[in-house]
């Protein structure tokens, strides 16, 4: 699991290294962070299929609530 992380942390480098934007490294990587799910256990894919799919603006919501919630 950790050398996936580690593909797909490094596949990102390289795509917003060639002057991509936040939204396009995230939907361009969305299929292979569906296809990690299908590693997990059975009663944990469907939610992290759900999320590996959701919309960078989706996404990007969800992250910026996060965050703020850390700093209240």
């Amino acid at each position: 699991m950790m050398n996936s992380i580690a593909k797909i942390g490094f596949a990102m480098l390289v795509v917003s290294g060639a002057a991509c934007t936040n939204a396009q490294v995230y939907n361009s990587t969305s299929e292979l962070r569906a296809q990690q799910c299908s590693k997990l256990p059975e009663r944990d894919q469907a939610e992290c299929a759900s999320n590996a799919r959701a919309s960078y603006g989706e996404y990007k919501k969800a992250r910026d609530e996060a965050v703020q919630g850390e700093t209240k």
